[in-house]
């Protein structure tokens, strides 16, 4: 009598089986797939990174004379705003999605925006100036539009040709630590810029 009372029901041996298989074979078997997936995930966004030139410093010059290049091994989102840039629809755009950036990015030292612009209507400098990141490092207010212009339109050519897209009136371009321009991204779709994000993780130094 002991010993019937004592045998695992045939409901509990099923539940124990099930349990097992679970334990051993399903959820291995669902890892294995969620980590190949994420490998074949990152070596994609990979592939679309190429190398289209280098982008120049953005030196500032402190009290005591020395001379230090902000973008210097950072992780680098550049526009070039232009000459005495209006507050655009696209220009907005751009500004909050930097803001949005600095959300997502600021508390890594090795990101920068390098925002590329001489003057600027009242209107557009009072937006820039009113962001609430604005006065954080992360941004990079920066001149020289002439050499900016010619190293990044170059780059977006190429970038264009090697693609076989038109080229879009407003990108970015996403520079590495070693100040490769690696990609560029039509500045007003979305979904250019949720992928840019994703670059920019996979290009951040893991520390």
């Amino acid at each position: 009598m002991e010993n019937t009372e004592n045998k695992p029901s045939t409901a509990r041996k099923i539940y124990i089986a099930a349990a097992l298989f679970l334990i051993l074979v399903v959820l291995p078997g669902v890892s294995w797939i969620y980590l190949r997936d994420g490998l074949n995930w990152r070596k994609d966004a990979v592939a679309e990174l190429g190398s289209y030139g280098q982008i120049r410093p953005a030196y500032i010059i402190w009290q005591d004379h020395t001379k230090e290049d902000l973008l210097k091994s950072k992780v680098v989102v550049v526009h070039n705003f232009g000459e005495d840039p209006d507050l655009t629809d696209a220009n907005r755009k751009i500004l909050d999605t930097g803001e949005r950036l600095y959300k997502q990015f600021s508390q890594n030292p090795d990101f920068r925006l390098a925002m590329i612009s001489r003057g600027g209507t009242a209107e557009f400098r009072s937006y820039a100036q009113t962001l609430p990141s604005a006065d954080y490092a992360t941004w990079v207010w920066t001149g020289g539009l002439g050499s900016w212009r010619t190293i990044l339109d170059n780059g977006f050519e190429a970038y264009c040709l090697k693609e076989n897209i038109s080229p879009y009136k407003e990108y970015y371009a996403l520079a590495d630590t070693a100040g490769a321009i690696r990609r560029y991204y039509d500045a007003t779709d979305d979904r250019q810029i949720e992928r840019m994000v994703q670059h920019i993780a996979i290009l951040l130094p893991v520390k």
